[in-house]
């Protein structure tokens, strides 16, 4: 009987699909229906409306609300705030983030949701992904080591967590919006000491858009500014990794730079 009551248990994990959307509306019906045409159907969809002020988007999101898709209308206060409001009104015992312009393959929920309920040790899962659109090519990720980890992000935002971290973490920090603050949320959660597990397929569909908070964030002064910020944040963990970690850094930054001067000298920016 007990093992019965721990079958019903796992089965019955609620997962949450929290969509910040900002004047994405010509893209936000596409997003949606990945997450209803998943295979794992105990899902709640929050939409959070962070003051979207297009006719596109406001008829769009009409349109949901009569299909009795939980709307959460705000002013206008970034996507850290946003994904924060919708995370906390949020019932399911798994979250999981999603821009208003991606998407997400039908088992990438269910898949991720049979790897937490089987290890309590995992507190991060996330799967292969591949640019859409203008580009398709697949997102190249590093494993998430804590050595690459501490580098660079390694795990996009549309990634699989449980609620009860979010809470004791205190969810996105709000005073990264140039575009670290998953980075850093990952990295919190690592702290805890729970692991980062990739499932090894392509389930997740990332828009490659122009001017994007990514590419805004490896603008030469942003870069830097993102990773300061970061070994701020977790200083005790960079610390530990010092003697390896702080040459990478260096590196990696002298590199960004060179890149972006080159860039300037073919006429590309």
């Amino acid at each position: 009987m007990q093992k019965l009551n721990r079958v019903i248990e796992i089965s019955m994990k609620k997962v949450s699909v929290i969509i910040p959307c900002y004047n994405q509306g010509k893209y936000l019906k596409e997003t949606v229906d990945s997450v209803l045409n998943s295979t794992y159907k105990d899902i709640e969809l929050i939409i959070v409306n962070d003051g979207s002020d297009d006719d596109i988007t406001k008829s769009v999101l009409k349109e949901l609300e009569k299909q009795a898709i939980n709307i959460i209308n705000i002013e206008n206060s970034g996507v850290c705030n946003a994904r924060n409001i919708g995370i906390k009104a949020a019932s399911g015992d798994y979250i999981l983030p999603l821009d208003a312009d991606d998407k997400i393959a039908p088992e990438y929920i269910e898949k991720a949701v049979d790897i937490l309920n089987k290890d309590k040790n995992i507190g991060i899962v996330y799967c292969k992904a591949k640019f859409f659109g203008s580009n398709n090519k697949p997102v190249p990720l590093k494993p998430a080591t804590i050595y690459n980890m501490l580098i660079q992000n390694c795990i996009f935002s549309a990634s699989l967590f449980r609620k009860e971290q979010f809470l004791l973490i205190g969810g996105f920090c709000q005073k990264l919006e140039i575009g670290c603050e998953d980075w850093d949320f990952w990295l919190s959660i690592i702290e805890t000491g729970s692991k980062a597990y990739q499932i090894p397929e392509v389930l997740f569909y990332y828009r490659k858009a122009e001017n994007s908070r990514t590419q805004k964030s490896l603008l030469p002064e942003n870069y830097i500014k993102i990773r300061l910020s970061i070994i701020k944040r977790h200083k005790k963990l960079y610390d530990k990794y010092a003697l390896f970690v702080y040459p990478a850094l260096a590196f990696m930054a002298v590199k960004n730079l060179l890149s972006y001067i080159f860039k300037l000298l073919r006429g590309k920016n």
